[in-house]
């Protein structure tokens, strides 16, 4: 439908996938990411696999997956497309929000700076930023 194919080729999660390639080839190999990509329980299960899924299947350290029903994102309360968490080895959440400067854009923002300097050690002031993606599910 058309409504879907407008879901799986936005621009907000294209830039969400640039700056978390960016994040991860700074952090080093300590960091592994889990990319999940919303699949609608009533379309097939390829569904979600667009080129967006290709996309974060060619980051080194990203585990692609999909979110049938939007089920794990709803338990982490991610409601919006590039919403990043980061967690420290003992499970404790570092750092909830976005990492991108604007809808669709890239380049310096405090999202990915945080991030970076929380996984390098780095103390830092902000452990929350604007998430600027679109719904995760769309309301009818």
């Amino acid at each position: 439908s058309a409504a879907s194919d407008v879901y799986k080729t936005r621009p907000c999660s294209r830039a969400s996938l640039r700056e978390l390639a960016e994040i991860l080839a700074q952090a080093g190999d300590g960091l592994e990411a889990n990319v999940l990509f919303f699949q609608p329980v009533d379309e097939p299960d390829n569904w979600s696999h667009t080129d967006l899924w290709e996309t974060a299947t060619h980051i080194p350290g990203v585990k692609v997956k999909s979110d049938l029903g939007a089920a794990t994102a709803s338990q982490f309360g991610a409601e919006t497309s590039g919403h990043v968490l980061l967690y420290d080895a003992k499970g404790r959440l570092l750092f909830s929000g976005g990492i991108t400067a604007g809808r669709g854009h890239e380049g310096d923002n405090s999202g990915h700076s945080a991030v970076v300097s929380l996984v390098q050690g780095k103390a830092h002031l902000l452990n929350s930023c604007p998430i600027f993606g679109c719904p995760v599910v769309e309301s009818d």
